[in-house]
């Protein structure tokens, strides 16, 4: 991944979204822009990029297919996603289209010269997050999802993902060094993704800790076979989640 380069997807290239991508350019950041559509934005899914930005115009047609398209880009490419706009209309984006997905959003109006300033600073912290271990979260819900990030992002560069189809369409690109995953999904249940995972020679050493509002015997003894490294109750505290995570990569070191 080319950690100092971003996409920037706009409504069209109006005068700010220019002046934006010029002082970036002038800080040696490489830039590719796009409008918010599928064909546009389908002429970058070849380059790597750590950082994306989607910047709402207030004349937004809400291309859906188009936005849906950039999120399922940015998952499949592992690259953080921020907003631009009006804070409602933010938040609708992110109910709508985005939930689970957002790294971080910034409201209008907006200063190009300190939204550069911050843009910068995530560029930094990307190149430094590249040396970090890698978790890959696996969950329907994005409110679980966010919290997971938010949770564990100071310390780890976590993936989330909402679905198994999604999980292996990432992992057929990147290996992450843990999966936390939900147990109960639709289409695609945890067990029967770690099973499909287990199955498969490249991949079936990755380490996988359930991510669970179950605990019961049963649910704990039907995948005992799959070798889950274990299990994490989705009701525990931020500091019991970050604590477990963090022991599992000590005893990994320790071996």
């Amino acid at each position: 991944m080319v950690e100092n380069r971003v996409l920037f997807v706009s409504d069209r290239e109006t005068f700010i979204v220019k002046s934006i991508i010029k002082k970036l350019e002038s800080e040696r950041v490489i830039c590719d822009f796009a409008t918010i559509d599928v064909k546009a934005i389908s002429k970058y899914k070849d380059n790597d990029y750590a950082l994306t930005y989607f910047y709402i115009d207030d004349k937004s047609d809400f291309n859906i297919e188009g936005m849906t398209y950039l999120r399922d880009l940015c998952i499949d490419k592992d690259s953080e996603l921020y907003l631009i706009g009006y804070e409602e209309t933010v938040s609708e984006l992110k109910k709508r289209i985005f939930q689970g997905h957002i790294a971080g959003e910034y409201y209008r109006p907006v200063n190009a010269g300190q939204l550069v300033e911050e843009v910068l600073k995530e560029v930094d912290k990307e190149k430094s997050m590249c040396h970090k271990k890698h978790i890959l979260v696996v969950d329907d819900s994005g409110v679980m999802l966010s919290t997971i990030k938010e949770w564990l992002g100071d310390k780890y560069r976590v993936t989330p993902v909402n679905s198994a189809l999604n999980a292996i369409t990432f992992l057929s690109k990147e290996k992450p060094d843990l999966i936390l995953l939900d147990y109960e999904m639709p289409a695609c249940s945890g067990p029967k993704f770690l099973e499909m995972l287990r199955a498969d020679v490249s991949l079936s050493d990755i380490p996988v800790i359930f991510l669970t509002g179950r605990d019961d015997a049963e649910s704990v003894k039907s995948v005992i076979a799959l070798r889950p490294a274990g299990y994490l109750l989705k009701s525990l505290p931020k500091e019991k989640i970050v604590g477990e995570v963090d022991a599992f990569f000590a005893k990994q070191k320790a071996k």
